[in-house]
């Protein structure tokens, strides 16, 4: 605390000696009805309390915001606090402290971030001045009421809502689709082109029995976009079929209000579309609790979207066909997703099973062994640099203890008080850097002292038996973690070539490298190409088959 004060008076005693620089900070509130000045008010009426300043006040910066004070995260701000670290100015002012925080922990924090700076803050309205102890009390009481006010403001603004939601009258936020706002009344109305919409959802979903993802690409293939100009996707139609304000129902928190406003769909074809959705939601809950279905979800990239493959299910009379399908053509259809085809489950997953298991044998060991040396060979490169940080980490945490110590020796000579606020902050802040720097230690020493290994002929053979073990006889569950734990990707050539990148697992070691593997297949068949295998990187750890 003294050595903050001291830093404070040496600013004033060197703004005294000489121009004092000065930066504006203003800020508007987002709810204008509770903002009495705008932002070139605030700022006329600083510029005019600058001016009247004795001696030589100069504005060098304006920093003017449009955000709300419940949070810290706002760009000027930051950018305010950025400069008054770097010694830009010797005063923030501000025309009340409520345009600074409304909140007092972040008040308090915003203070000692300028304190640390030897920055002085100061209120146009408000008589304070943070280079005295007396100051710094009164602007946080000023703090207090700061929060107090705002929490009034969100009571009255919330009861205000509440009100208007029990007369069925409209609260705010975004309109619905199918519905716009009369603005004399107060209350939503049917849009004749989205009504129009809306109504066709619920017939495709009720009557025709179409899909929610089927609904979506139909809209998207006749070209129709939402209300943000987006394609239509399986969760926006689903979020209207879902949406009671259909029934002309207004609902806020706990209010429910019937009969608000006009409804678009009748309650028996709402209801009848909420039981529809239920049993198909319990229907592709089952199927999704089962890993079965797609072992190679996430590990497979389309060529021209760059999205990951998810599975698919097609049901025909006997029996349901499993597919890879581009996401962004599962979700947004061929026309506004990815028209890039889609690829028969089975038909890949027993050919990258059976490339997985043809690298694992003994007659890739010299690749295999090549690849691993080179491997070897960069971990070598990099020990350098992790014994670097190491020392950086270790004497960072030397620094941490010493001031630590100076803290104590201060307590035990009865120069510093033990319940000072900022003497707590500070050691809390040394005691969760040393926790981290500790870590960081532990982490670094781990991997300086655990070399890559190497995997010898007999490790092939003991791995392939278990791929094959796996295969034959584990869980789906099990298959999905394996293919997960030694395939880093599969990629698509432009022939329809897939072919897998392979994880080779290193014991003790917390990465593996990556190979190229081949499981080459098309769309209507497999094919098998020449083994070709090379390193192409290190990826995660693979160590857990």
């Amino acid at each position: 605390m003294a050595k903050k004060m001291r830093a404070n008076r040496r600013v004033q005693q060197n703004a005294d000696d000489g121009p004092r620089r000065v930066a504006i900070y203003v800020r508007r509130s987002t709810d204008e009805d509770h903002q009495p000045f705008s932002l070139e008010a605030q700022e006329t009426k600083l510029r005019a309390f600058v001016a009247s300043q004795p001696g030589d006040w100069q504005i060098v910066a304006v920093y003017p915001e449009d955000a709300s004070g419940a949070t810290t995260d706002r760009p000027q701000l930051q950018k305010a606090l950025r400069a008054a670290r770097g010694g830009l100015f010797d005063i923030l002012l501000v025309y009340r402290v409520d345009r600074f925080s409304r909140r007092l922990r972040d008040l308090t924090t915003l203070l000692d971030d300028l304190d640390d700076a030897g920055i002085v803050f100061r209120s146009a309205t408000e008589p304070f001045d943070t280079s005295t102890a007396v100051g710094r009390m009164l602007v946080q009481m000023l703090g207090v009421f700061a929060e107090f006010e705002r929490e009034t403001i969100i009571d009255r603004v919330t009861s205000g809502m509440e009100r208007k939601a029990a007369k069925g009258l409209w609260t705010g936020g975004a309109r619905p689709i199918g519905y716009m706002i009369d603005r004399a009344l107060d209350k939503l109305v049917p849009d004749p082109a989205e009504q129009a919409t809306v109504q066709r959802i619920f017939d495709l979903y009720t009557k025709d029995r179409l899909g929610t993802q089927t609904i979506a690409s139909l809209l998207n293939n006749e070209g129709l976009r939402t209300r943000k100009n987006k394609p239509w996707s399986q969760h926006t139609v689903e979020l209207i079929l879902t949406n009671r304000v259909y029934l002309g129902e207004k609902r806020f928190r706990d209010i429910v209000v019937k009969d608000a406003h006009q409804a678009i769909v009748t309650a028996e074809q709402f209801n009848l579309a909420e039981r529809i959705l239920g049993k198909r939601s319990a229907e592709i809950g089952h199927r999704a609790a089962n890993p079965s279905a797609y072992m190679l979800t996430g590990l497979i990239r389309c060529p021209q979207c760059g999205r990951g493959y998810v599975g698919t299910a097609a049901h025909g009379r006997y029996r349901v066909y499993r597919y890879y399908t581009c996401w962004s053509r599962a979700r947004y259809g061929t026309k506004a997703g990815c028209d890039i085809h889609r690829f028969h489950a089975d038909e890949i997953e027993a050919a990258i099973s059976a490339a997985l298991l043809d690298f694992y044998t003994t007659s890739n060991s010299d690749v295999i062994a090549k690849a691993v040396a080179e491997f070897q060979a960069q971990h070598a490169a990099s020990t350098h640099e992790l014994s670097a940080q190491l020392a950086a980490v270790t004497r960072e945490l030397r620094e941490a203890a010493a001031a630590v110590d100076r803290y104590l020796t201060a307590f035990e000579k009865g120069t510093l008080d033990d319940d000072d606020p900022d003497v707590r902050t500070r050691l809390s802040k040394l005691k969760e850097q040393s926790k981290q720097l500790r870590a960081r230690k532990a982490q670094l020493e781990y991997e300086l002292d655990q070399p890559p290994q190497s995997i010898t002929p007999g490790d092939l053979t003991k791995i392939s038996t278990r791929i094959r073990q796996i295969l034959t006889d584990g869980t789906p569950a099990t298959r999905k973690a394996m293919f997960e734990a030694l395939i880093h990707e599969v990629t698509i050539t432009a022939d329809d070539t897939v072919k897998p990148i392979f994880k080779l697992p290193l014991a003790g070691n917390e990465e593996g490298l990556a190979l190229n593997g081949p499981a080459p297949t098309s769309q209507d068949a497999v094919r098998t190409l020449p083994t070709v295998v090379g390193d192409t990187g290190i990826e995660p750890v693979t160590s857990s088959v």
